[in-house]
């Protein structure tokens, strides 16, 4: 049987206010649910992973746009250059440069 990882997860839309009111129209407010962030104990457990040629270089950049610097990924495998970050909003990003990448 074949394995995957996944490598990012993510959400494209023209119109995301439009798409958030749909959601909470045919879903309900549901006020008993904390926000996800509440609920993580690590910051890894849910992110953005983005593919990086040169991910210092690409944290640099971000960080000049206001995303925080969070740490250089301790979990790695042999060949791999992980930096997390956040965006402004406290979104966890990963710049990631696989082995296989070159």
């Amino acid at each position: 049987m074949k394995k995957f990882e996944i490598e990012h997860i993510g959400i494209s839309v023209n119109e995301p206010i439009k798409m958030a009111n749909w959601y909470q129209e045919a879903l309900g407010k549901l006020p008993d649910v904390l926000p996800l962030a509440e609920g993580l104990s690590h910051h890894l457990q849910l992110h953005i992973a983005l593919k990086s040629d040169d991910p210092e270089k690409d944290a640099k950049y971000l960080v000049s746009m206001d995303a925080r610097f969070i740490e250089k990924c301790p979990i790695t495998r042999p060949g791999e250059n992980l930096v997390v970050l956040s965006d402004p909003w406290g979104n966890t990003l990963q710049l990631a440069k696989r082995k296989a990448d070159g």
